[in-house]
Parts: structure tokens; sequence; C-alpha cells
């Protein structure tokens, strides 16, 4: 007993050098202030459900993937790359990104429901200035109070901010093209030809700005003809379609410029 009453009076005594180095803390920065600041993506919901969408550029003569197949026809419209896998009526209409949300209504003995609620949306016929002609659409009414502060459809299709493209839709992706090639033609404008009839300008050749109207059925059959004419054996037409059907105005209009063809019928 008395072995341990004397340790428990006695205290060791610290050096200057130990106080001086427990009364300093050190100051540490943890890994959070280092890492960078994750940005909070408001339309994860849409992003995290899209269809996935082959970006790859492939070559002319590479061999094709297995799981990739050739369409019959050129696609109307280019791929949009947030088509949505969930809720798929917003793809036939302007939603402007809202989805059907769930909730659970519970009552008093605690017996819980489940509830679906479905976007606000009403069919508004809006009137395009470019097309100029009425479009009837599906469109949410967050969508028209929108519409109505940028000042029109054709200026709320038009705008290119990543949240627009993400939040219009198929169905506004697929409307914005319309009003881009609508403005390519306007660009082009028109002719008039001799008989007093007026035609769309479909291709301007940069070399001597001759200006196409003619349709490409018309400039595919003046090159099946060329490319029959240079072929010894017979070509088939599906085996000309496969391999020329695809080819834009540009190609074609170049292609019949190396058969030294008279173009003049076809531009003015």
């Amino acid at each position: 007993m008395m072995m341990m009453n004397v340790f428990r009076g006695f205290i060791p005594r610290l050096s200057s050098t130990n106080v001086i180095s427990q009364s300093i803390r050190t100051f540490t920065i943890s890994s959070s202030i280092l890492a960078p600041k994750q940005k909070y993506d408001r339309f994860y919901k849409i992003t995290k459900q899209v269809y996935k969408v082959d970006k790859t550029v492939y070559e002319a003569g590479q061999d094709r993937p297995k799981h990739i197949t050739v369409p019959r026809k050129m696609p109307a419209f280019p791929k949009y790359d947030y088509e949505v896998r969930f809720f798929k009526r917003q793809n036939r209409g302007l939603y402007g990104g809202l989805q059907r949300k769930r909730s659970k209504s519970s009552s008093e003995y605690m017996n819980k429901s489940l509830r679906a609620h479905t976007p606000n949306v009403q069919r508004a016929t809006l009137w395009s200035e470019i097309l100029n002609k009425k479009l009837k659409l599906r469109v949410a009414t967050k969508v028209l109070r929108t519409i109505s502060r940028e000042g029109g459809l054709d200026k709320y299709l038009l705008k290119s901010t990543p949240a627009r493209i993400k939040t219009m839709g198929l169905m506004g992706w697929k409307l914005r093209y319309k009003l881009l090639k609508e403005l390519e033609q306007q660009e082009r404008g028109v002719v008039e030809l001799s008989n007093g009839a007026k035609k769309d300008v479909l291709y301007i050749d940069p070399v001597n700005g001759a200006k196409f109207y003619a349709p490409k059925e018309k400039i595919l059959a003046e090159l099946y003809d060329a490319v029959q004419r240079d072929s010894y054996y017979p070509i088939k037409p599906i085996q000309f379609e496969k391999r020329y059907s695809w080819w834009s105005y540009e190609d074609i209009v170049n292609k019949l410029k190396e058969y030294n063809r008279d173009l003049s019928k076809f531009a003015l």
C-alpha cells in the first residue's frame, strides 16, 4: 500500500522542450480541401437514362463491326444524344426535362399507397416564323413560359446552350433540325426559270457559282448513265443505289464533272 501511494504522488517533470512541443498544434490539410469540387449535374436524371450513341468515326474500307447494321435508308435526322428510356412520352413533345415523380400517401393507420405525379402538359398550337406554319405540340406549362420569355418557338429551339440541348427532347431536336435546314435554304435562295417557275436552290458550286435546282433523283439518274457507260460490265440499279444513293449533292456533282457531263440543264 505504501508503494502504491508513492507512485500516486509521483509527478514526472517535463522538460521545456516537451512543454513547447505539446503546446504547439500541428496544422494538417485534409484531402477534401485539396480535391477539386464536383459540380452538381441538375440534369442527372436525364443523362443517366439515355440511349447510348456510338460516336466512333468509321472510314471507308474499314471492316464493319458485328454489332453495327447498315440501314436501308439514310436517317432523316441526326442522332440525339439525350433520348431518354424512361417516361418516353417526353420524346413526343416539349417537356423541358420534366419527368414523372413518385410519392407515398399515408393514412392515419400508416397504410401507404404509391402515387405518380406527371407534369402539367397541354396541347398547344405554336407559330413558327421560319417554317411559316402552325405546329400542334404537347407542351409543358413550364416550357410555355420559357417560350414566351425567349420570344417565340424558333428562338427557344435554336438556343445552343447545353441545358437547352439536354432538355428539348427528341421532338424538339427534330424541329431544331428542320429550322436549321430551312435557314440554309433561305440563304441559298431561289432561281427563276425561263418559263417563269421558281425553284429552290439545292446546291451552289463554289468554283463557278452555278446554282443547282434539280432534285437529287435527276442528278443520280445522270450519274447512273455515266457510270453505266464507263463500266465494262452492266451495273444493276440495286448495286448503284448501294454505292451512290447516300452521296451528298456536292459529291455527285463533282463525280459528274470527272465524266465531263453537261450540267447546264440542272443549274443556272
